[in-house]
């Protein structure tokens, strides 16, 4: 789109008097004191009703130009913000000192018509200004956050008059506002190829270019936008620009890691192999080089792309000491950790201690990422019996993050992860400051308490029931008068163990939890301890228990008996998933381990979270 700023004016009509004597004002000269416009007037304007503006306006030029709403607006910003191209054109034609006046925010019309995106009004506005010497002023303007017209034009997306603008005035495209951002930089950031393209016309001027070194960065607005082709028409404009760093310190390597642009990257790596690989090595404000960065959020492709060109940035550390498995580990990222597991051949990086004596291990139990400790716990490598400055190994951070919030089951897991593998405690014990003040109440359980008193007395309960109403009954004649009916079937059997184990075990877990009610701290603890796996596998026994009850009483016609067993086994499998990360309170090593492996993996795709994932 072309706005042809030296093109006939607006209309013979509309004219008369308006270019007569084009300096006859000056832009942005100081303004009489407003007052607010009548109802009338601003309702004329709104609806776009010429007739109805023109019985209300005065033909006095300066009392029409004091009339502003509540913002600061004259009638022409209101005309132009609501798109009214008639009352524009008579306005500007019978008032065209209204061109310098501005609104509360400093903007003049042609701010409101950008922003509007009236690209009818922007080539009016601009026609009528060409031949006054305040050309250059008016399209320039700035408002009071820095913004000039085609800021705004681009602020709203409005691309047709941000062509326009830059057509009439090709150097706007550099002034940067209070956010140092110029109408390039958005441009870029926005994705506007063809725009970026108008912008850079004839950009060589050494003022030009200079521009572009100062303020928001264009190279790090093409990351942003992840676009490749915009990235490659801003270098070839100046290489140097790649050296750029943002407000954080981060080079155009950094911030694409950041933000995940593969084809920047690798764009920058290939075409300017020496001075980008130099780049690999910079660390911003934080000391995270690109590689630091691409770890920590989790862009695998990235990573390879900088290690293909610079195999030794996998050694880089951070201001912490950190390597790159040590990022990844505290971001979560295990599809990074993955791949940096099969990149270590030597098992130094997966047990390389950062400046606290952290290793990976450490950090992601710190930081609660069970996938990823599940990961580390499974790799021959890694040192279980590392030590950080505190002298606490991974399993001593996971003790203290059990028991600071018993029972969370992101911490559950982590801490069966470390079990299963055979993690040690470290010499030291648990500070009391970390463990022992929330171990000290009775309170820290009363809920728990509670809540298993009642499950397990409805358990005691429902399986006294079933002990007395027997599947199949009691016999009614001599001589096994009252014995039961069924006692010679196999499920039979296995119904009525069953049946007493949970009647037992939640009996033994009532009893259990009335001495958690003495409000000693010690022996509620021990107390909850004891109940919580007998109730778990009263509720268990339970279940199979009415497994075995339902198959036997259906045993006459096959097809149901087998559907009620699958549907009821399915559902145990389900049960035994909720309780595994419960129960679990012992090592198991070898072959038991990789048994229990595949329930806890089930419950770790549940907490499983996508921004793990982000590439391969």
């Amino acid at each position: 789109m072309k706005c042809d700023s030296k093109s006939e004016t607006v209309s013979s009509s509309s004219t008369s008097g308006s270019l007569s004597d084009p300096d006859q004002w000056t832009i942005f000269k100081d303004k009489d004191e407003s007052e607010i416009m009548n109802p009338a007037i601003l309702c004329a304007v709104r609806a776009g009703d010429k007739v109805s503006l023109l019985k209300r306006i005065n033909d006095d030029v300066k009392v029409t130009q004091r009339l502003v709403d509540n913002q600061g607006n004259s009638i022409l910003h209101i005309a132009a913000a609501l798109g009214h191209v008639h009352i524009v054109e008579f306005i500007i034609s019978t008032f065209p000192n209204l061109l310098q006046n501005v609104n509360l925010m400093g903007e003049t019309t042609l701010h409101v018509a950008a922003r509007a995106g009236s690209l009818n009004i922007v080539e009016i506005l601009v026609r009528f200004i060409t031949e006054s010497s305040s050309y250059d002023a008016f399209i320039a303007a700035k408002s009071k956050n820095g913004d000039t017209a085609l800021h705004a034009a681009l602020k709203g997306k409005h691309v047709e008059v941000a062509f326009c603008l830059v057509s009439v005035k090709h150097d706007v495209s550099f002034d940067k506002n209070n956010d140092e951002a110029s109408p390039l930089y958005m441009a870029v950031e926005a994705g506007y190829h063809e725009l970026v393209l108008k912008m850079l016309e004839s950009s060589s001027s050494p003022s030009i270019l200079a521009s572009m070194f100062s303020g928001k960065s264009v190279i790090h607005a093409a990351m942003k936008a992840n676009r490749r082709d915009i990235l490659g028409i801003v270098l070839r404009q100046d290489p140097g620009l790649i050296e750029l760093r943002n407000e954080e310190g981060r080079t155009c390597l950094s911030y694409g890691a950041s933000m995940g642009c593969y084809e920047g990257i690798r764009y920058i790596l290939a075409e300017f192999d020496k001075a980008a690989s130099s780049l690999c090595y910079v660390a911003d404000d934080d000391g995270f080089t690109p590689i630091h960065m691409a770890a920590k959020e989790g862009h695998v492709r990235i990573i390879k792309e900088f290690l293909k060109h610079c195999p030794d940035s996998r050694e880089l550390l951070n201001n912490q000491c950190q390597n790159i498995f040590h990022v990844a580990a505290i971001a979560g990222k295990s599809k990074v950790v993955k791949y940096l597991l099969k990149l270590d051949e030597g098992k130094r990086m997966m047990n390389e201690q950062d400046i606290n004596g952290n290793t990976p291990l450490h950090l992601a139990t710190k930081h609660r990422y069970p996938i990823v400790v599940n990961m580390l716990t499974w790799n021959d490598g890694i040192n279980l019996r590392a030590l950080n400055n505190e002298g606490f190994t991974a399993l001593d951070i996971a003790e203290t993050m059990k028991d600071n919030n018993a029972y969370v089951l992101y911490k559950r897991l982590i801490w069966m992860a470390l079990v299963s593998a055979g993690a040690p405690h470290g010499p030291n014990l648990i500070p009391l400051t970390v463990s022992q003040s929330s171990k000290q109440s009775p309170e820290r359980y009363k809920d728990s308490v509670n809540t298993l008193m009642v499950t397990a007395t409805l358990v005691a309960t429902v399986t006294f029931a079933a002990g007395l109403t027997l599947p199949g009954g009691y016999m009614s004649s001599a001589p096994h008068l009252g014995m039961a009916a069924l006692v010679n079937k196999l499920n039979f059997k296995v119904f009525l163990l069953l049946n007493n184990i949970a009647m037992c075990t939640s009996v033994v877990t009532v009893m259990a939890l009335i001495w958690a009610q003495l409000g000693d701290a010690l022996l509620t603890k021990k107390a909850f301890r004891l109940a919580l796996p007998l109730l778990l596998t009263a509720v268990v026994s339970m279940m199979m228990a009415s497994v075995a009850g339902l198959t036997l009483v259906v045993s006459d016609l096959p097809w149901l008996s087998h559907l009620v067993l699958a549907i009821d086994s399915a559902f145990l499998v389900f049960l035994m998933l909720l309780i595994i990360p419960y129960a679990f309170s012992s090592t198991r090593h070898g072959f038991l381990r990789h048994i229990f492996y595949f329930p806890y993996f089930l419950m770790l795709l549940v907490v499983s979270e996508g921004s793990n994932n982000m590439d391969g």
